[in-house]
């Protein structure tokens, strides 16, 4: 009995005495939370201050001057980090602020990186804030070409006409591609989204205007290959090029081989309109990618679609802008991943086709914006399948997006922020 009493007050010995060291840690680690709690609290206070004077700074033309210099233009869109050295606010320390612009003074983004140390603790805050930033330019833009109309120089054809080379669109991808314009182009003061500076972009007449995108030399990024995307906004005019109506409307076609009859009429990818008849401003919305197979098949989705813009009226097969350009603009996209074709109007997904495994056709053409590329052949204009209306944001993605990412594109480029806290 003694040695069972023994061992019974040796265990209820060791329960207490863990117990008490499980309070014991327990008071310790108190002090650390309320010191953690204490640290969020002067870091946001610290952050919001921070923002304050960035804002003030990002309104002052001789603190840009410091950093960019005298000669900056907001059209470069600027980006700057200005780097502090042991600046404290209370036990925070400032380590750096970005600013970015977009096309304006009044279109910027502030974002603070800040630092807080008490009692051994160590926080880390970043937030960031926007004024009229679109957010587009937050997120990855297409990374294959990238043309915004906004960039637009006043009558390019003039330019040409001149001898310039000012004619033509910058592709912002960073891919250094150049849209060249062609036909009596004129602009329109509408985009999809208000953030632009000079917030332009083109209309399409319907009789001789298009955009052509040269291929590179070597390792040309616009080859269509196993896994891409393409991508524009556009708003149609409901009844199209006078005496031409029923002839489709091209908005994008990625040439497959332009000088063969067997191919010439299958893209590599395209995306193209066909009215219903004449008089109707209803028809179909058609995505098309030729795949690389031995019968170089035509994968196609198509979609009903009803045009509603008024932005032509036509005297002797003359257009004339009326001026209107309050219509809603729509984005249209195709997707091709492994052999499955997806089309989407506004960001949603309106059919998916599927075929062979492999890639698609193989094109060294570059990319026609507002007509077919045919080559090799005497063609008249209605072969060409002109496109009426305006478009913008026209871009190529070297993968195929998930529908998620084809919404966000197009609610990215409809909504553009106004004063918002991106993370705070």
């Amino acid at each position: 009995m003694g040695r069972s009493s023994l061992l019974v007050i040796i265990l209820m010995t060791t329960v207490f005495a863990g117990t008490l060291l499980t309070l014991y840690n327990h008071m310790v680690e108190f002090p650390s939370v309320m010191v953690r709690n204490q640290l969020y609290l002067e870091t946001e206070n610290a952050s919001d201050f921070t923002l304050r004077n960035a804002i003030r700074n990002a309104n002052s033309i001789e603190f840009l001057k410091k950093f960019l210099g005298s000669d900056f233009s907001f059209e470069d869109n600027p980006t700057f980090t200005q780097v502090f050295n042991n600046y404290h606010i209370g036990t925070c320390r400032v380590d750096s602020v970005c600013y970015s612009f977009y096309n304006s003074p009044t279109n910027f983004m502030v974002k603070c990186y800040l630092t807080g140390s008490l009692h051994g603790q160590k926080v880390s805050k970043t937030a960031e804030m926007a004024f009229n930033y679109p957010l587009s330019a937050l997120g990855k833009k297409p990374n294959v070409i990238y043309l915004e109309m906004e960039q637009l120089l006043l009558f390019p054809w003039l330019y040409e006409l001149l001898g310039s080379s000012n004619d033509k669109l910058p592709d912002t991808s960073g891919n250094d591609y150049t849209g060249v314009y062609e036909g009596f182009t004129l602009i329109s003061s509408t985009v999809p989204w208000g953030g632009a500076f000079s917030r332009y972009c083109t209309k399409f007449n319907g009789i001789n205007n298009y955009i052509q995108v040269a291929p590179k030399a070597t390792n040309d990024s616009i080859n269509t290959d196993s896994s891409f995307s393409l991508m524009c906004f556009a708003k149609m005019d409901k009844q199209g090029r006078y005496g031409h109506e029923t002839e489709m409307g091209t908005l994008m076609w990625v040439p497959s081989n332009p000088s063969d009859a067997t191919l010439r009429n299958k893209p590599s990818a395209g995306i193209w309109f066909v009215p219903n008849s004449s008089s109707s401003a209803s028809g179909t919305m058609h995505f098309a990618v030729t795949q690389n197979d031995a019968s170089k098949t035509m994968l196609e989705v198509t979609a009903p679609y009803t045009r509603t813009a008024d932005i032509f009226w036509f005297l002797l097969d003359i257009p004339f802008y009326t001026g209107h350009l309050e219509y809603e603009w729509n984005s249209f996209g195709l997707t091709y991943h492994n052999g499955v074709l997806k089309g989407y109007i506004n960001g949603a997904l309106v059919g998916t086709a599927a075929g062979t495994n492999v890639r698609a056709y193989p094109s060294t053409y570059g990319m026609s914006i507002g007509r077919k590329d045919l080559r090799g052949g005497s063609f008249s204009s209605s072969d060409y399948r002109y496109f009426c209306g305006v478009m913008d944001q026209i871009g190529m993605e070297d993968k195929a997006l998930a529908p998620s990412e084809m919404l966000s594109w197009h609610n990215g480029v409809l909504s553009p922020a106004k004063i918002f806290y991106v993370k705070d």
